[in-house]
């Protein structure tokens, strides 16, 4: 008789155990999608924080000036190069400031003519796509009609 008694005690130990276990489960899980998500959204707002904006073009010629004001709130690095039209990467000259650094507000001006051998003209009235970027891969980018 008191097998009998053993053996079912058995056996309510399983569920106990099993809904445990279950329970431990479930806490990791959500610890893990916790970190997870927390990691990601602490990425994508230390990234917001740098914006820039193209204010105005230019064109004289087969030179484009480019005027781009930091929009953020953190520094913006622009580098030589910088400058894409319809996709083709064009020789930039920083003008204004020479070392490329914009703080929040500053604007730069950037000269960019086509590389040399290039068949690519920059002329007035066709339409074009430019696009900025910084070091950071921060970029803005307007598609319009040359002035």
């Amino acid at each position: 008789m008191n097998f009998r008694k053993f053996r079912r005690n058995i056996k309510a130990i399983s569920p106990i155990i099993s809904t445990l276990l279950l329970i431990a489960i479930a806490v990791v899980a959500s610890l893990v999608a916790y970190a997870w998500v927390m990691g990601y959204i602490g990425f994508q707002t230390a990234k917001t924080g740098s914006s820039i904006q193209i204010q105005s073009i230019t064109d004289s010629g087969n030179t484009l000036t480019v005027y781009v004001q930091n929009t953020g709130q953190g520094v913006i690095t622009l580098n030589a190069n910088s400058v894409y039209v319809n996709g083709t990467q064009l020789v930039t000259t920083l003008t204004n400031p020479t070392n490329g650094v914009l703080n929040p507000g500053m604007t730069a001006t950037l000269t960019a003519v086509p590389p040399t051998g290039s068949s690519m003209t920059i002329s007035s009235g066709a339409q074009a796509t430019v696009k900025v970027t910084s070091t950071d891969g921060t970029y803005s980018q307007v598609a319009q009609t040359l002035p």
